[in-house]
């Protein structure tokens, strides 16, 4: 009996441990099942690189691009991501310490945390340029260490500015983006740098940013995204980028510049840095097409993408919704196309139905917002309601007796846009206005008499505009119109209380009017708008003798953009 009580000891305290085992196993499971990981980034773009430094152009640009892929196709919330345009030393320590507090937060809750870091600027002798300060690269490589996240990742694009093609760095001979360094050993860090210790960085004129940062971002929309599985991972990103800031820059004045690495991501393979198969908006690129092709969102006037495609393999571009130009480069022409992607769904590029532009068109030259003017673009309208104040004086000085008193009026607009595919308008509206005044009669010999009127002021009018954006100029998503107008106006005097003339109720007005309108539009949203726009008319006065009177009006409306 006892090699048998002893037998059944043994397959008991195995039985426990099994069980004991699988609790364990089930709770791991259970723990990675319910673990997040959250994703912070800090973006730093900076202009002006100080004394005998030129003012970068896209700097800023570069880093929206970046912040935009984040959020689109990387799980990034906007509220994660902490950026500075221009600031100093301590704003960016400041950020840093922020970011650091909160990856402190996230992972206290259980959370696993990627941390990226970016830098769009000047930078020389190991030193970041922040107009008249710097900041040693060092301690940012050491500041992104202490953020203890347990994936940092660090993106460097030092640039200057030039022409056409500009050099990026303080100068030719001592430029500097990142030294890489062997002596990183934390695990979970990778620093890429847009050139090596030994050249120069560039940028663009045509892309409006530079090379690296435009070659990343298009590569982590899903043009990098080499087995097609809708992921792009860090390794397929940088070998993108650098493959394309290589084959872009070989040609330049300053010759071409190498992307380099350092990492250290031990145990964690390789990190999956976008998603864009899950995207709202996918723009294919057919095996059949050959050719380089840009994308750029006309809502914010900003290049997005650039697609070399060759011939054979198909390529697809992750985007938010919006409204884009899709530009295809001939030897002797431009084949364009713009696209609404206002819904979720695949957009499939087809060089048979785009149109022929000739290079004179081409919006490479300078403003991104020429392009518009090239595109075949569908009739848009516009609907609005308004108010706003109208007055009539004489230039001559004479008092009307009350004829035509200030008065509020209510708007309602009808706009039909693009005609003739241009930036041609026609403005359809109507206005109501009412107010209480009082009426100057002259008797002659009888002197004068006054009366108390209701008038009521009807007009209907026509203008061709043209409408005109200024986002290059102001910075913001303005739009100026101008044109003339054509109204017919209306005014009514009813006469009221104890006293009116013999035989008289009411009185009429009716003229029409040619004028000119002006306004400035600020788009809120890619359905809406608002405007403030003044109106200036003359208005002939013809029952007693003729009088040259100027009809003067301001307006402020609210746009339904259809």
């Amino acid at each position: 009996m006892a090699p048998l009580r002893r037998l059944l000891r043994l397959q008991q305290q195995q039985l426990q441990l099994l069980l004991t085992m699988t609790m364990v196993v089930a709770s791991t499971l259970s723990l990675d099942a319910s673990a997040v990981t959250q994703k912070f980034a800090v973006l730093i773009a900076a202009h002006d690189g100080g004394f005998g430094l030129p003012k970068l152009r896209y700097a800023g640009r570069d880093a929206t691009r970046l912040a935009d892929v984040l959020v689109d196709v990387g799980g990034f919330a906007r509220a994660d991501i902490l950026s500075m345009v221009d600031g100093d030393t301590d704003t960016v320590r400041d950020l840093l310490t922020s970011l650091s507090r909160r990856v402190g937060d996230s992972k206290h809750a259980g959370n696993d945390v990627v941390v990226l870091v970016y830098y769009s600027g000047h930078a020389q002798d190991g030193r970041l340029r922040l107009g008249n300060e710097t900041f040693a690269m060092s301690e940012l490589r050491t500041l992104l260490h202490d953020t203890a996240g347990d994936v940092r990742l660090a993106f460097v694009d030092a640039c200057g500015a030039g022409a056409m093609t500009r050099d990026k760095g303080a100068t030719l001979a001592a430029p500097f983006v990142i030294k890489i360094d062997e002596q990183l050993s934390t695990t979970g860090q990778v620093i890429i740098a847009s050139s090596s210790a030994n050249e120069v960085s560039q940028e663009s004129d045509e892309i409006q940013g530079s090379f690296f940062t435009h070659y990343l971002t298009t590569g982590l929309r899903g043009d990098a995204d080499r087995d097609r599985d809708g992921k792009v991972t860090l390794d397929e990103a940088y070998a993108y980028a650098y493959g394309r800031t290589v084959a872009a820059t070989s040609a330049t004045r300053a010759g071409a510049q190498h992307p380099t690495y350092a990492f250290d991501l031990k145990g964690a393979g390789d990190v999956v840095l976008t998603t864009p198969g899950g995207a709202d908006v996918v723009v294919e690129f057919p095996g059949d097409l050959e050719g380089r092709y840009f994308v750029v969102d006309l809502d914010r006037q900003l290049f997005v993408a650039e697609v070399d495609k060759l011939k054979g393999g198909r390529s697809e571009i992750a985007l938010p919704r919006g409204q884009y130009a899709i530009k295809k480069r001939l030897s002797s022409h431009l084949l364009m196309t713009r696209v609404q992607a206002r819904s979720k769904g695949r957009i499939v590029v087809d060089d048979a139905t785009m149109e022929t532009v000739s290079f004179a068109d081409d919006y490479a030259k300078g403003s991104v917002i020429a392009v518009e003017d090239t595109l075949k673009r569908p009739i848009g309208w516009s609907l609005a309601i308004g108010g706003g104040v109208a007055s009539v004086s004489d230039p001559s000085g004479h008092n009307d007796g009350g004829l035509f008193p200030t008065t509020g009026v209510l708007v309602g607009h009808v706009r039909v846009h693009h005609l003739l595919r241009s930036q041609l308008t026609v403005d359809l509206d109507v206005g109501w206005g009412n107010t209480a005044a009082t009426r100057v009669v002259d008797g002659g010999a009888l002197g004068t008499a006054s009366f108390d009127v209701d008038v009521t002021a009807w007009q209907a009018g026509t203008a061709v505009l043209w409408e005109q954006p200024l986002r290059d100029v102001v910075g913001l998503d303005v739009t100026a119109v101008v044109g003339p107008r054509m109204a017919g106006l209306l005014y009514v005097h009813r006469f009221v209380g104890d006293v009116v003339p013999v035989g008289l109720n009411q009185q009429t007005y009716l003229a029409f009017s040619p004028g000119l309108v002006a306004g400035l539009g600020w788009s809120f949203s890619t359905w809406g708008h608002l405007e403030v726009s003044a109106r200036a008319h003359y208005l002939p006065y013809t029952v007693d003798s003729l009088r040259h009177l100027a009809v003067v009006e301001g307006f402020a409306t609210v746009w339904l953009d259809l």
